[in-house]
This record gives C-alpha cells, sequence and structure tokens, in this order.
C-alpha cells in the first residue's frame, strides 16, 4: 500500500515502528542482564536459555523495525524481496559504520567511544543475509536447523554492527518523555472486565 508521509495510514505505520522498537529495546535489556548474570555468576544452561531467548528476540524486532523504517522510507508498504530488503539494509548499516568512524577520526566522537581499530571500513558482505537468516531461524520460524545454528558465532561476527544500528535508531525511536507514549490500540490493551461484554 502506498502513502504519504503525514496521512492516516503514515501514522498509523510510526506508532508500529514505536511499538516494534520498543520491543526491540525491552529484548536488548533483557539480554544485557541475562549476558551481565553468565559473566558474574557463570554459565549454565538456564541462563544460556534466557540470553539466547532475549537476543533472538532482539534480532527479531530489530530487523522487523528495519524492515518498517525502509516501508516508511519508500512510502509503500508491500513486502520487499529478500535480495532487496538486504541491500537496503546493508546500505543502511554502511552509513551508519561509516558516521561512526568519521565521528572518531574527525575528533567528533563521544569521549566513551571505541577506538577507531574497533570499526572495521566495510561491514562484512553477508552481513545483511545472515541478519535476515537469523532472524528467521532464531525467532521467526521453527525450523530443524535452530539446534544447530550457532548464535554464539553470530554474535561474535555481527554484533558489533546490530548494535549500532540499535544506538542509531534509539537516537529516534528510542526517546521517551517522562510519560510513555500512546500507542492507541496497543496501549489501550485490558483484561480487565468493563461495563458490558465485548461486541461481535
Amino acid at each position: 500500500m502506498k502513502f504519504e508521509i503525514g496521512d492516516a495510514n503514515d501514522t498509523a505505520l510510526c506508532v508500529a515502528l514505536k511499538h516494534e522498537f520498543l520491543r526491540c529495546d525491552d529484548a536488548f535489556k533483557e539480554f544485557a542482564s541475562a549476558g551481565t548474570a553468565m559473566i558474574n555468576e557463570g554459565e549454565n544452561r538456564r541462563i544460556a536459555y534466557t540470553a539466547y531467548n532475549a537476543y533472538a528476540r532482539f534480532i527479531h524486532h530489530l530487523y522487523e523495525f528495519m524492515l518498517g523504517a525502509v516501508a516508511r522510507n519508500r512510502q509503500n508498504t508491500t513486502k520487499l524481496e529478500a535480495d532487496l530488503a538486504d541491500s537496503y539494509i546493508a546500505s543502511h548499516t554502511q552509513r551508519v559504520l561509516t558516521n561512526r568512524r568519521e565521528a572518531i577520526l574527525k575528533g567528533t566522537a563521544p569521549a566513551w567511544e571505541n577506538h577507531i581499530s574497533s570499526f572495521p571500513e566495510k561491514i562484512p558482505p553477508t552481513f545483511a543475509e545472515e541478519f535476515r537468516r537469523f532472524r528467521n531461524i532464531a525467532s521467526g520460524h521453527v525450523k530443524v536447523e535452530r539446534s544447530s545454528l550457532s548464535l554464539t558465532d553470530f554474535y561474535a561476527r555481527n554484533h558489533k554492527f546490530l548494535y549500532m544500528l540499535y544506538r542509531d535508531v534509539q537516537s529516534w525511536w528510542g526517546r521517551l518523555d517522562d510519560e510513555f507514549p500512546d500507542l492507541e490500540e496497543i496501549t489501550a490493551f485490558s483484561v480487565l472486565i468493563k461495563d458490558g461484554p465485548p461486541q461481535q
């Protein structure tokens, strides 16, 4: 479906994007907490399971957010073919990486930023495809490959790029005022019994 920036469909997409980023943020915070526990308390199956699930949800929601952002940029919610989605995600990730490197080289990066040696000039050529694949297998679909797919290896290869995307998105979509945002029916959800039965 095509739409114009500022129309009702765009507004609805922005609510969905905000919701998707908040889900991504929740998953990342849960992953960070589980990762900290793993470091401080030692590894065991339960904490590995918790960390895996949180990281898989983080991947899933970040990927879905990126697809929604692409739809907004294109002003079209028609589903993208996998190769086009990969191309958009790779291009945006490369732009974020290049901006990060340039800020370090120009001396405008925050004092806490990592050294330039932490950031390669180019993202791995398979990053976007791997991002999509791990989103599909680790979280999106029940597949036989899940038990043999190493999220540990994926994390080692790609976490710095996912984290850069997350922080880039957070700077725009993660801004929360003192009051939690109104996400329409999402934040109107209730399990309380109201005055009358639900209408059918």
